[in-house]
């Protein structure tokens, strides 16, 4: 069978708003109210919800709380979301700097699997620094365990920046050169190779057709 990636980026989130409201600059802010509506209406588009046999998310609060409205079916039916250091964003800013494990588990509860997390995996040093180098390795780590995993069908909120270390579409300098991200965008990938170090990806022609028709 082959493997599927569906990746996703997280809703809006208050570091969204004009820097003059009061929880633009907070650390790991939470979606805001439009963000919860955008969440939910991608679940009722989101055609894939019984197929989906593993649900990972950034372990900030607004792809943890976009996975949750998004992904309901699949959290009722059992599946929790898979906290994964790697997707996290790429700058140090606050908005991008996650929370304490604890801190995570008291807010989202047993619906969040934080057993890959370590205490501080926020830290933005080595492979979670912001440089380009640290960003491309880490992106190819994520894309490796993602590959090495058993499920066929897995979903992966992630954020807009931080996508394109994971598709490729950044250039030497970090500069992107793909789309643009917005809120809830949704594309889907397979991997090239099983041989392939850097585990690269490809979009299906299902996900090119789905945005050549908007």
């Amino acid at each position: 069978m082959t493997k599927i990636i569906h990746l996703i980026r997280h809703a809006e989130g208050f570091h969204q708003l004009p820097r003059d409201h009061p929880n633009a600059l907070v650390r790991d802010p939470c979606l805001t109210t439009t963000g919860i509506i955008q969440s939910g209406q991608f679940n009722q588009r989101f055609p894939y919800h019984s197929c989906t046999d593993l649900l990972c998310a950034s372990p900030l609060r607004r792809t943890i709380q976009t996975a949750s409205l998004a992904f309901e079916p699949e959290i009722r039916r059992g599946l929790k979301i898979l906290a994964l250091a790697d997707a996290q964003e790429s700058s140090d800013a606050p908005c991008d700097t996650g929370s304490d494990v604890y801190k995570l588990v008291s807010e989202f509860g047993t619906i969040l699997d934080v057993s890959l997390l370590h205490e501080g995996w926020y830290e933005k040093n080595g492979i979670n620094s912001s440089s380009v180098d640290a960003l491309w390795e880490r992106a190819i780590r994520l894309r490796r365990f993602l590959r090495e995993r058993p499920e066929q069908n897995i979903v992966l909120v992630s954020h807009g920046t931080f996508a394109h270390y994971i598709t490729e579409h950044v250039d030497p300098k970090g500069h992107q050169t793909g789309e643009y991200w917005r809120n809830v965008m949704w594309r889907t990938y397979s991997f090239s190779s099983e041989e392939d170090a850097d585990a690269k990806l490809f979009e299906t022609d299902e996900s090119i057709h789905r945005h050549t028709k908007r």
